[in-house]
């Protein structure tokens, strides 16, 4: 099945390069407005509310064709408010089961002159100067407790993914044997699709509070196990309202952890 990445942040946060590695990775189509908008008004487009809604008209299209027909589409828009993530995550919804954001981090004073560079350097890019920045700026409402949605994030440390809403394909379901060591699975078992760890391969999940084999989760993050004698952290997720104690964890996690020097990590 399809899925629909939603690239969230601010202006010069990185989206764009990061959307393009995506869509070369996952053979996905990327839409952006800027690149539109440009193509077809030029760098400063009067009336620019107007055509920026035709121009969102036209990329939900073509995106729903992409994922209808089982390609995956990348949204490089921003979606600066809650409002807006709530809006299209259940647009996305109404298409694929698969509506993953991907939350890209960066110093706001590194991003602004980012902006400035490539508005006074790049003639295909939109017109953005440091005031306007700051004005765009207000508009901007960081992700929150209120983004209860599967998030990928970038740009920052494992330890971020604490309170966060994450989707785990469960690739170990319970009671599944391990294909090397033989042992068996109490819990479920996954990782986190599109994202990297240390080993550079995907972020490992235990999911705790769920008692019948699983083949794909979303569910919420409550602690880090970091391992210390490992480069592979691993993410505990459990259901939205539930949360066990880092004895209970301990326990949970056991029948593998226990082969590394480790602690929980409780706060982002």
């Amino acid at each position: 099945m399809a899925t629909i990445h939603l690239m969230c942040g601010f202006l010069g946060f990185g989206k764009t390069t990061t959307a393009k590695k995506l869509e070369t990775e996952l053979n996905a189509k990327r839409f952006t407005h800027d690149e539109i908008m440009v193509e077809r008004y030029g760098r400063n487009p009067d009336d620019f509310q107007a055509k920026f809604a035709l121009v969102d008209e036209y990329i939900k299209s073509e995106a729903k064709k992409c994922a209808e027909n089982g390609q995956d589409a990348i949204l490089d828009y921003g979606f600066w408010s809650h409002e807006k993530r709530e809006e299209y995550y259940r647009w996305g919804k109404s298409i694929t089961n698969n509506v993953v954001f991907h939350l890209i981090m960066c110093d706001l004073a590194e991003a602004k002159s980012r902006v400035v560079k490539r508005t006074e350097k790049d003639n295909d890019a939109l017109l953005i100067d440091g005031n306007l920045f700051d004005l765009f700026l207000k508009q901007y409402e960081p992700w929150s407790d209120a983004d209860k949605y599967p998030v990928v994030l970038h740009n920052v440390h494992t330890n971020n993914y604490i309170g966060k809403t994450v989707m785990v394909h469960i690739d170990r379901p319970l009671g599944s044997k391990h294909p090397k060591y033989g042992f068996e699975y109490p819990v479920n078992y996954g990782f986190l699709p599109f994202t990297k760890s240390g080993d550079g391969e995907e972020i490992d999940a235990y999911i705790l509070g769920i008692d019948t084999p699983l083949n794909d989760y979303v569910g919420k993050c409550i602690a880090i196990i970091n391992r210390k004698n490992d480069n592979e952290d691993k993410l505990v997720v459990v259901p939205e309202n539930a949360n066990f104690s880092d004895e209970e964890i301990e326990e949970m996690t056991n029948f593998q952890e226990k082969w590394f020097e480790h602690i929980i990590i409780r706060k982002p």
